[in-house]
């Protein structure tokens, strides 16, 4: 008897994972402050996500960039290995690489709606399991 998809198990993905953005951003906004309205940056930030919630394919936490935390929520696609994750400053995809290792895609048209000067991001990068 085969398992169907539906059976099978999506990776544990509880724990902290830290990594190093890889940022292009325009202006400034909660998460990347000090931008000047229309300033092209290109940042290298900490980031950790602490997912501490998880039933299968879908997971919580939060995530937390230069002291700005908020929660975040993901699912994983029926593939297992990929799916997106989305908090209030916008969306994400991910890809796991290994049990241990994710590639992160974050992508907003602004990152903060009351702060004018909050402009697109865009950043891939890789967070690792503590």
């Amino acid at each position: 008897m085969s398992m169907s998809d539906s059976n099978k198990q999506a990776p544990n993905v509880i724990g902290t994972w830290v990594g190093k953005t890889n940022d292009a951003v325009i202006g400034g906004g909660s998460h990347y402050p000090d931008g000047e309205a229309g300033e092209v940056r290109f940042l290298g930030l900490t980031v950790t996500y602490q997912f501490n919630k998880q039933s299968n394919r879908a997971f919580a936490g939060i995530f937390t960039i230069e002291g700005h935390t908020v929660q975040i929520v993901g699912s994983f696609s029926s593939d297992l290995v990929s799916g997106t994750m989305a908090d209030k400053d916008g969306t994400y995809t991910f890809k796991m690489t290994s049990p241990n290792v994710m590639s992160v895609n974050f992508a907003s048209t602004t990152t903060d709606r009351y702060d004018q000067s909050a402009g697109p991001v865009a950043d891939c990068h890789e967070i690792t399991r503590q």
